[in-house]
């Protein structure tokens, strides 16, 4: 079963946009920023791992690094300074690790995203497939889907669109790009 491309996109973007202010606690030496660190890692790894990515590996190994210190018999420092300065050294890599997983995935959506344009620019200037402010939404999408199936025409973006997500994921990415009023029958 495929996992939902658009859903691990959307993630690891959060994930990353949520790592300047876990930085800016670090350069203001909250007391906060180690464990939201690891909270940050924990989400992440979980993120990673429920898509089957090997990248939640290396994020695991970062946070073993930051838990090293409390393995250690140096006993200079308290533990939690020699954990915030492990961690500290690893936010760079942390960030890169995260970016590099999220990127093959990203150029699929964005990839899948204009192929979605085209379909919808092209059935939208056929009107072949009306908008009805009687049926619902999701009805308007599986009809504009269906048609790009079946259309001799359309089926080689389709085909190109199959080959980037899955079809759950196309449905939603189509709902995302589509604009009703392209679609209102002009009299």
């Amino acid at each position: 079963m495929f996992r939902s491309t658009l859903q691990l996109t959307r993630q690891l973007s959060d994930a990353l946009l949520q790592f300047p202010a876990l930085v800016r606690l670090f350069e203001r030496r909250s007391t906060q920023a180690l464990p939201q660190l690891l909270a940050w890692i924990d989400a992440t790894e979980n993120t990673l791992s429920g898509h089957r990515l090997v990248a939640a590996a290396d994020i695991a190994g970062y946070k073993s690094r930051v838990l090293a210190p409390m393995f250690d018999d140096d006993r200079r420092g308290t533990l939690r300074r020699r954990q915030t300065i492990a961690a500290a050294t690893l936010l760079h890599e942390l960030q890169h690790s995260v970016q590099d997983a999220l990127q093959p995935h990203a150029i699929k959506v964005e990839q899948a995203r204009g192929l979605a344009r085209q379909l919808l620019q092209i059935v939208a200037q056929s009107g072949a497939v009306p908008w009805d402010p009687a049926s619902s939404f999701e009805d308007m999408v599986e009809r504009i889907w269906l048609l790009c199936t079946q259309h001799d025409q359309l089926k080689p973006l389709s085909v190109q669109l199959k080959t980037l997500l899955p079809a759950s994921d196309i449905r939603l990415l189509l709902a995302e790009e589509i604009d009703p009023a392209d679609f209102v029958p002009v009299q």
